[in-house]
């Protein structure tokens, strides 16, 4: 039995992280070329749903870590090749689903942290990687772009406000539904046990 286990710890998360990593470059690929609002935030929220199922059959510590990894290898052979964005998301992601199921345990409580934590993280990775791909001057220019947006429609200052709390809410969206979908599959899953 502990054979099988075993063989379980391992086999389990590859599978996943494949499936996973197949989804990524074939819908992210795809959100990517028809550059898609929000793309990154949608498929961290999508891929913890491929996190929780897989903890769902493999409750051991650093199965979610496994099942990055192999995502990420499978991600390498996307459409747009190697991409530094993504690549360190999934594995952050892997991360946080870890160190959340590690604190919590896994309970439908955790899941709501791990999903929540994982799409918020996209907010602080788009500054980050954006600067260190771009440089910090990339900023302004997204600045004056949206001030003459702004200038142009005769919006207030309060322009910049609005669509941020926009884009954050719309992160809140996006891990809500990605936490409900987990939560039903986990549902429908018990009731197949």
């Amino acid at each position: 039995m502990k054979e099988i286990e075993n063989i379980k710890y391992i086999a389990f998360p590859v599978v996943f992280g494949v499936l996973w990593g197949l989804f990524e470059m074939i819908f992210g690929s795809y959100l990517h070329i028809v550059n898609f609002p929000l793309r990154g935030a949608l498929m961290i929220g999508l891929g913890s749903v491929f996190m929780v199922v897989l903890r769902n059959y493999v409750n051991r510590p650093g199965v979610n870590l496994i099942a990055s990894f192999a995502c990420i290898v499978v991600k390498l052979f996307s459409y747009g090749g190697f991409k530094l964005g993504p690549v360190v998301g999934i594995l952050i992601e892997g991360v946080i689903f870890e160190v959340s199921f590690f604190i919590l345990k896994f309970n439908i409580f955790s899941v709501f942290v791990a999903t929540f934590l994982a799409v918020f993280e996209s907010v602080p990775h788009f500054f980050i990687t954006t600067w260190i791909i771009y440089g910090g001057s990339i900023f302004e220019v997204y600045m004056r772009a949206l001030g003459n947006i702004a200038d142009f429609f005769g919006f207030s200052t309060r322009f910049y406000i609005k669509i941020f709390s926009i884009w954050i809410f719309a992160h809140f969206l996006i891990a809500l539904f990605s936490f409900l979908i987990s939560k039903n599959i986990l549902k429908w899953l018990k009731n197949e046990i």
